[in-house]
């Protein structure tokens, strides 16, 4: 059905629309806009803000004893003889937090088995980054705290939030290259690693030693499922929610068991995609029966990764619902003004701002550069210097990660006064980070968006963005799909579509002509086979490496032309993946990657990037392969 700004009136309804398609007047004007807003990528990190400014404004209002009283009330669940008394604020950080950190597991996890982490070389940077990122700021923190009351603060700058970090690069759109924000989202991933394991390690209290057993014991559990092949969901469910309350008692934070129960769940999928595709376009043939449309959706499900298809369930419950009713319960302090000039001298605050904000730009940044030079990774494509600097700076957005290890780090007399004085750190070195990093990222990134080529990457993103529609809601129909910035997260959160998603293209065989130049010069080659882009390839790399960047340019934008006549006519309908294992598809992907190459050597940094993100996107072995 086409997109159309009236659906009360598609014929689809059997009696009337749902309430949010409907003609209500509350529906067109606040329901309809709201959930539009809640689809782009910066709408978590303005709702975590609009969040936290509320707590502020309630916690020092005429109200502010309702805050302390509504976030203290106690909640207690009694089964027989075992009870669970906590603080609203309580069942918050440890409950609703524990489904966060599964999110966070779960995006691990899919990067360590398909993302970016699979590939050491391309990990290296972001790992190397993420780790100078928070041993720089932590050693700050310590600077200005060792041997004090505020000493055991020092986990607090070491996190960066991702829901803002990868807020304010979305708010400059097309000028980031998607190198930069795959480096950005893979530091933060790891980033959030490093800080679990500080949770687990050094904010425990008391352990209990037969809780945490049980806890093992389920963890292992859990595996052994996962190797016997379960899949049910309901299962893991109850062995995650037995691991969170055995956590719980142990001592050991119980967030730890979302983490363990994300990086548990297979990040592959049941059936093989191309198959389950082409059962699904059989069964289409002639329609499809009650019963058919119950199989193809169990052959949509199981044709998706589990640990993609809950990254896509929960992401807008973790962003929308857990992340503001922790912003609400942890970001109100009382700022009296005996406590503001007090934390304005507070070797806690001022150790956390010096750490989020400086140290976070110097570890990350020096981290990063002496990998490139050492040549254990490479600078992110169509990422300069200056560009990953302004990135390593709006990783300083500490936030959400800061506020919790706030709330475990300090203990003692002087307990409740440290945390406030944390809490302020967080808040205004986040502010800062966030307005200093997005003045550094405008005036570093490339000054024009992703549209002033002819057609480099344009089919595949336009591909991409049909493809991300999936089974589409019923107010919209086939229509040209806008064309947008293709990043990590579109591949992890767009549900999947088999009836809309191509099989692998397959170009045809061309043993004559590789042979040919086995045994000839490129040159030779293409005056014999002028459509054989694999010898229009060789000749850009032999170009690239005599230094004659230009004419490296020319050669590799021709096998790249040459390769896309030869890919539609081959059925490639501007997306869908090209298999680097199918030989025949080698010279296109090898004239793809020399364009990027030439396209950088140039000073084409957004053609190099997008060229980049279609050869990953075409096969990932390719870009492994060849990078």
């Amino acid at each position: 059905m086409p997109r159309s700004n009236e659906p009360w009136k598609s014929p689809i309804w059997r009696t009337e629309p749902a309430f949010l398609y409907s003609k209500r007047p509350i529906a067109r004007f606040v329901a309809r806009p709201t959930a539009e807003f809640l689809k782009i990528e910066p709408a978590a990190g303005v709702v975590l803000v609009v969040c936290a400014a509320l707590a502020m404004l309630w916690a020092n209002s005429p109200w502010a004893a309702s805050y302390d009283a509504v976030w203290g009330l106690d909640i207690t669940f009694q089964f027989g003889d075992f009870t669970l008394h906590h603080t609203l604020k309580d069942w918050i950080n440890d409950g609703l937090m524990a489904v966060f950190f599964f999110v966070v597991g779960v995006e691990i996890k899919s990067e360590i088995v398909t993302g970016e982490l699979r590939s050491l070389r391309n990990a290296v940077p972001p790992i190397a980054g993420a780790i100078g990122g928070m041993a720089v700021p932590a050693l700050i923190y310590t600077a200005f705290n060792a041997g004090g009351p505020g000493a055991g603060g020092w986990g607090i700058p070491m996190a960066t939030d991702i829901a803002f970090a990868v807020g304010v690069l979305a708010l400059f759109g097309s000028r980031i290259p998607s190198g930069a924000r795959v480096f950005l989202l893979t530091l933060a991933i790891v980033d959030d690693l490093g800080a679990i394991a500080v949770i687990a390690v050094f904010y425990t209290e008391q352990i209990a030693m037969p809780w945490l057993v049980a806890a093992g014991a389920i963890v292992l559990l859990a595996i052994g499922l996962r190797l016997l092949n379960v899949w049910s969901a309901p299962v893991y469910l109850v062995v995650g929610v037995a691991l969170w309350v055995a956590m719980l008692e142990s001592g050991v934070h119980a967030t730890i068991a979302g983490v363990a129960m994300g990086l548990i769940i297979s990040a592959r999928p049941l059936l093989d995609p191309e198959i389950a595709h082409a059962e699904a376009q059989e069964m289409a043939k002639g329609g499809l029966t009650a019963e058919e449309t119950e199989r193809l959706v169990k052959l949509t499900r199981d044709a998706v990764a589990p640990a993609e298809r809950l990254q896509h369930q929960n992401h807008r419950f973790s962003s929308f619902v857990v992340l503001p009713l922790f912003a609400l319960a942890n970001a109100g302090v009382a700022l009296s003004g005996d406590l503001f000039a007090t934390a304005l001298t507070s070797a806690v605050t001022l150790g956390i701002v010096l750490g989020l904000v400086v140290g976070k730009l110097l570890g990350i940044t020096a981290a990063t550069w002496l990998v490139v030079k050492l040549g254990l990774g490479r600078l992110p494509t169509g990422t300069t210097w200056p560009l990953l600097a302004a990135v390593a700076l709006v990783a300083g957005i500490g936030f959400t990660v800061a506020l919790f290890i706030t709330e475990l780090a300090f203990r003692g007399g002087d307990a409740a006064l440290l945390t406030d004085e944390g809490k302020i750190g967080v808040l205004v070195a986040s502010l800062l980070a966030a307005l200093l990093g997005s003045l550094a990222v405008h005036l570093t990134a490339p000054k024009r968006a992703h549209d002033d080529e002819t057609d480099t990457g344009d089919d595949a993103v336009e591909g991409r963005a049909a493809a991300a529609l999936g089974l589409s809601d019923c107010s919209h129909e086939r229509s040209e799909p806008t064309v947008r910035p293709y990043s990590w997260r579109d591949a992890a959160l767009a549900p999947q579509n088999l009836m809309s998603q191509p099989p692998a293209t397959l170009m045809p065989e061309d043993d004559e002509a590789r042979t040919y130049l086995d045994e000839h010069t490129p040159e030779d080659t293409v005056r014999r086979y002028p459509w054989f882009c694999a010898a229009w390839a060789r000749l850009a790399k032999n170009a690239l490496e005599s230094g004659d960047d230009v004419t490296a340019y020319a050669f590799a934008r021709t096998g790249y032309h040459r390769g896309l006549d030869q890919l539609r006519r081959s059925g490639w309908k501007g997306h869908g993946p090209i298999p680097w294992e199918h030989k025949p598809n080698r010279g296109f992907l090898k004239s793809l990657h020399q364009l990027s190459r030439s396209a950088a050597a140039i000073g084409e940094s957004d053609e190099a990037a997008r060229c980049a993100q279609f050869l990953r996107d075409s096969d990932p072995a390719a870009a492994d392969a060849l990078t």
